[in-house]
């Protein structure tokens, strides 16, 4: 699989999946796409989160439908120049809800949170 098959595979839905490690279950979340990268975000908050499992161990995995796409998700080098393109991103995925959801959360904490989700194209599973 290429980084363009992921891609086909992310853009046209809104709803997709990832699984911290192993031992956790898949989540359901919304990737985006920003120069040929993938991104999520956090929404809530809590110590035991999906994000704070790839902090302290980045490996896991995307699905969708019958795919799973191992990946590496780690905080951007680069959040400061990358979130505002990921900003564009999910506001061109979801449109309107974009901006209304962004009024019930902390703007800040919320582009903090970006994780890239990088796959590891040579260890499909």
């Amino acid at each position: 699989m290429t980084i363009q098959e992921v891609s086909k595979l992310i853009k046209p839905r809104w709803v997709h999946q990832i699984r911290a490690g192993e031992k956790h279950h898949f989540v359901d979340i919304t990737i985006v796409e920003a120069d040929s990268r993938f991104f999520v975000r956090q929404y809530k908050f809590g110590k035991r989160s999906w994000y704070h499992a790839f902090l302290e161990n980045p490996d896991g995995a995307i699905k969708i439908k019958d795919i799973v796409i191992p990946i590496i998700g780690v905080v951007p080098k680069d959040l400061d120049e990358i979130n505002p393109k990921v900003n564009k991103a999910y506001f061109r995925k979801m449109n309107i809800l974009y901006p209304l959801m962004r009024l019930t959360y902390n703007r800040r904490k919320h582009e903090d949170s970006t994780l890239e989700l990088i796959p590891q194209l040579q260890r499909q599973l």
